[in-house]
């Protein structure tokens, strides 16, 4: 009964063939089609292959992948594929990167543009430097930041001084910015603890996205906690003070990365990893989901796992990661 109260509640939005190949021009994507009349003049929604409809826009990078879904009805359906599918009553686009090319058509045809400006409820530092086309959803706080064109907060967003979030970056709900860290040594005399203030920064190059419930800590001293350019940091996970993200790197949820810690261009980070404090992991390194990260990793391009982290074979196809 919930499903069917979705469907209704939640139509997706519908595109006619023509619009779908009038997106690919208007990206400058070579394609070819086959079958065109079959989908000519339907509504076609993008769809899923881990939830089968008719009418759907799929892709599939090998078309022998299909047929694992023999039973299925796809009729009236587009596929984005590399080669034609031999399918009654379907459509084929064929280019030479499908899951790329589907992930640009919905970009272009289903995702909104932000809207500009600061939600009444949001609390601004008179020292902010805000970009006028940037949006501060409701509840956000922000220091004495500067944040530059196209950024796009969410609600409930923390954005602390010292704090530089560069352009076209996408934080989502309840993250946090320039927190404060944790390091304390013991008084000799009175063995209390003493907390050392955190004077540092924070600076999230352009085009990076970080999902909710993220925390970044700020650096310590005058050093700043770094995010590289392009780099994606899902949910939930918490970075520490000083620590050094490259270009592209990815975050999958609930990465924790301790203190100083350096992360090198295109790595990946599996859910739940965990690095230690000070450790340096090399470019294009693949840290297994729940791996401990306790040593340094020099070698580029290798694969670990386990805890503590080890190296392992590298598979030709490593499931989860982005290519």
């Amino acid at each position: 009964m919930t499903d069917f109260k979705m469907k209704d509640a939640f139509q997706p939005q519908t595109f006619t063939l023509s619009n779908i190949l009038n997106a690919l021009q208007d990206l400058n994507i070579h394609f070819e089609v086959s079958n065109k009349e079959d989908t000519q003049l339907r509504s076609l929604a993008f769809k899923s292959l881990m939830n089968v409809d008719k009418s759907g826009i799929y892709f599939v990078e090998n078309v022998s992948y299909l047929s694992k879904f023999d039973d299925y009805d796809f009729n009236g359906s587009t596929f984005i594929t590399n080669a034609a599918v031999e399918l009654e009553h379907v459509t084929s686009i064929v280019v030479s990167s499908p899951q790329a090319v589907y992930y640009q058509l919905m970009n272009e045809l289903v995702a909104t543009q932000s809207d500009y400006g600061i939600h009444p409820t949001a609390i601004i530092s008179k020292e902010a430097v805000i970009h006028p086309q940037s949006y501060i959803g409701p509840f956000c706080v922000i220091g004495h930041a500067i944040i530059e064109k196209d950024v796009r907060l969410e609600s409930h967003v923390v954005v602390n001084d010292k704090a530089y979030i560069g352009e076209r970056v996408v934080i989502e709900s309840h993250s946090t910015i320039g927190a404060t860290g944790v390091a304390w040594v013991r008084d000799p005399i009175t063995n209390e603890k003493i907390r050392q203030p955190q004077i540092g920064g924070v600076i999230i190059e352009n085009d990076c996205f970080l999902g909710s419930d993220i925390s970044v800590v700020r650096g310590s001293v005058n050093e700043n906690t770094t995010i590289g350019r392009y780099s994606v940091i899902a949910h939930g996970s918490k970075i520490g003070h000083g620590v050094s993200i490259g270009v592209n790197v990815h975050f999958a949820n609930n990465v924790s990365i301790a203190g100083n810690a350096v992360i090198g261009d295109d790595a990946f980070l599996g859910s739940s990893a965990v690095v230690r404090p000070k450790a340096f992991i090399a470019e294009g390194t693949v840290v297994g989901a729940g791996a401990v990260v306790t040593k340094d990793i020099r070698e580029t391009h290798c694969v670990v796992s386990g805890v503590p982290a080890r190296k392992v074979d590298r598979k030709t196809v490593l499931s989860g990661v982005p290519r």
